[in-house]
């Protein structure tokens, strides 16, 4: 299994008003979470997983944990909040969040845009990159303002492999292009992805096909700057696509989206919230 590369710390770059913590901040919050990170980050792995594991079973949990399978037909509802951490109790919108005030440690993924709609131009204004484009991306962003645009995110890596998750397959993509083709004068499809060799066996280079493949690792930011100001997007099973398509702040755009089931493979995991009713999801079996 391919395992993607640790992610780095990257809102410094953008134009939010956030202040990074240090990781033993938590202790103000959870003490149980504090010495389950304490133990991760001195004890080598395997000895690790095998403490809190022990220490689990004993009942000393931490309560920092996404608990998507607690929230179940016939079950009561779970917690949402543990002293002052909020763990995401269920995958789908969950209108108890908003009522909540103070100081907290918010764990969870809060993958739908019915918690921050209502600020949506200020989060747009927020996640924009500071530095000003230059150089081939510059170059780049001025071919998709000049075209018909499609943003297209191919993910692959470990999610083509975990059991839990799925990754982009070629009938979804040629699915999704077949679609863009049928409703827009010549189209061109401006392509992303963490595993190029997959690309160009199933999507080879075409006159209406552009790799996008200039940025390294470290330069997400800047892939999820240009994604965004294309005019359409087909975005992977992916929350780095989801945000490059829902940070366009085009009225007018078109995105295309897998079906919303194929997100996850938790039995209990309801994910009918996490795309707009706008987006049109395309199955991809």
């Amino acid at each position: 299994m391919q395992v993607q590369p640790p992610r780095q710390f990257r809102l410094d770059l953008f134009h939010t008003r956030v202040l990074a913590l240090p990781w033993y901040s938590v202790w103000r919050y959870s003490k149980r979470e504090f010495l389950e990170r304490l133990v991760r980050r001195y004890l080598p792995e395997n000895l690790a997983r095998r403490l809190l594991s022990l220490v689990a079973r004993r009942g000393f949990k931490s309560p920092c944990v996404y608990r998507f399978d607690a929230c179940a037909p016939g079950r009561p509802k779970p917690m949402l909040q543990i002293g002052k951490v909020v763990s995401e109790r269920q995958f789908h919108f969950d209108p108890d969040v908003l009522n909540l005030s103070g100081n907290l440690l918010l764990m969870g993924y809060w993958q739908t845009e019915k918690y921050f709609a209502d600020i949506a131009p200020q989060l747009r204004a927020e996640l924009q990159v500071k530095t000003p484009q230059a150089g081939q991306n510059l170059v780049v962003a001025n071919r998709m303002r000049a075209q018909q645009s499609v943003s297209l995110h191919v993910r692959r890596g470990d999610k083509a492999t975990a059991k839990d998750f799925n990754g982009s397959t070629p009938e979804y993509h040629q699915r999704a292009m077949a679609w863009f083709r049928a409703r827009l004068s010549n189209p061109v499809f401006f392509v992303f992805t963490d595993d190029w060799d997959w690309v160009q066996q199933h999507l080879p280079a075409a006159p209406d096909v552009v790799y996008v493949n200039h940025n390294g690792q470290d330069q997400e930011h800047e892939d999820l700057r240009l994604m965004s100001q294309c005019r359409h997007h087909i975005i992977a099973l992916s929350s780095f696509s989801w945000w490059a398509a829902w940070l366009n702040p085009s009225p007018d755009k078109l995105v295309v989206c897998p079906p919303h089931q194929r997100w996850f493979n938790f039995a209990n995991c309801v994910t009918v919230d996490i795309f707009p009713d706008s987006w049109v999801q395309i199955d991809d079996l």
